[in-house]
């Protein structure tokens, strides 16, 4: 049972929240002050930490956890990291206008970041633009902060632009589009169609290697509109059903069953949630999605 005394002290996560920092942040700047240490199950304080105030409370649903004074948080140490807060991909996204996901592909395009085996990684030219490594305790996966005023960086914001106006869905008086065919998409790819745009820079932000209306290998003139060479997997994208039936689809669909490869098809509805549709089809063909 946690006593009346406990009750008036804050967990390291509720301090995090007064704070108003990440509680990883938090939870990493304690072990780089030498208050708390990492163990397997969980943190422990030390030393430093039970002088600070620091002491540890058990609960049924919890467990062993370390609570802390509330005026913990005017302490010069914390007020600094106050004042030095950092912003993740998620609020950088929702700045911009882009899901999480893209954030980060945009920062492992820039080289900030690389994806791993536990999660996106900090390099060496990310860190020399203020980002600090974390790990998440409760999934042990790896995800990285970022200075606030990273978002007014010059270069991060022309790309999350691009990406933002690539995928929204009304285009027509965009200045980056409007009277640009063939459009050119980051990889220096160029497309007559918005959705091939939209489909080539997906799987160039998600470091897939494609050719773009690759001839398919037989004897007739035929093209398909995407080709993943490592995957074996090729994508037709049927935004524009004019012209287009249901036998020449189904002809196309046989030539690749002969072929022996894998196809995903993209319809006109797909394209605006086009991460979440081809993030599917790619799991579904065991391929592994950033």
């Amino acid at each position: 049972m946690i006593d009346e005394r406990s009750a008036q002290k804050l967990s390291t996560s509720a301090l995090a929240k007064v704070l108003d920092v990440p509680s990883q942040q938090l939870f990493s700047t304690l072990k780089d002050y030498g208050w708390i240490r990492k163990l397997d199950d969980g943190w422990a304080l030390s030393t430093k930490g039970e002088f600070e105030g620091g002491e540890y409370v058990h609960s049924k649903r919890y467990g062993r956890y370390i609570i802390w004074p509330e005026e913990i948080a005017q302490h010069p140490l914390l007020q600094a990291l106050e004042d030095n807060r950092h912003i993740s991909a998620t609020s950088l996204g929702k700045s911009a206008g882009v899901s999480t996901r893209e954030v980060n592909r945009v920062l492992a395009e820039l080289g900030w970041i690389k994806p791993g085996f536990h999660g996106w990684e900090l390099t060496a030219s990310g860190e020399h633009h203020g980002g600090v490594q974390l790990e998440n305790d409760s999934s042990g996966t790896f995800y990285v902060v970022w200075p606030q005023d990273i978002a007014q960086h010059s270069v991060l914001s022309r790309e999350l632009g691009v990406s933002f106006d690539i995928y929204k869905e009304q285009q027509q008086t965009d200045d980056l589009f409007t009277d640009q065919a063939p459009y050119s998409s980051v990889d220096g790819h160029q497309h007559s169609k918005l959705s091939h745009l939209k489909i080539c820079h997906w799987l160039y932000m998600a470091g897939f290697v494609h050719a773009c209306h690759r001839r398919l290998p037989v004897e007739e003139p035929l093209f398909a509109d995407f080709y993943l060479p490592a995957q074996h997997v090729y994508i037709e994208c049927w935004d524009d059903e004019e012209g287009v039936g249901l036998s020449q689809r189904m002809q196309r669909k046989e030539l690749y069953q002969v072929l022996g490869a894998s196809v995903i098809d993209i319809e006109k509805d797909d394209l605006n949630h086009l991460d979440e549709v081809l993030t599917r089809q790619f799991r579904k063909q065991g391929i592994r999605v950033y």
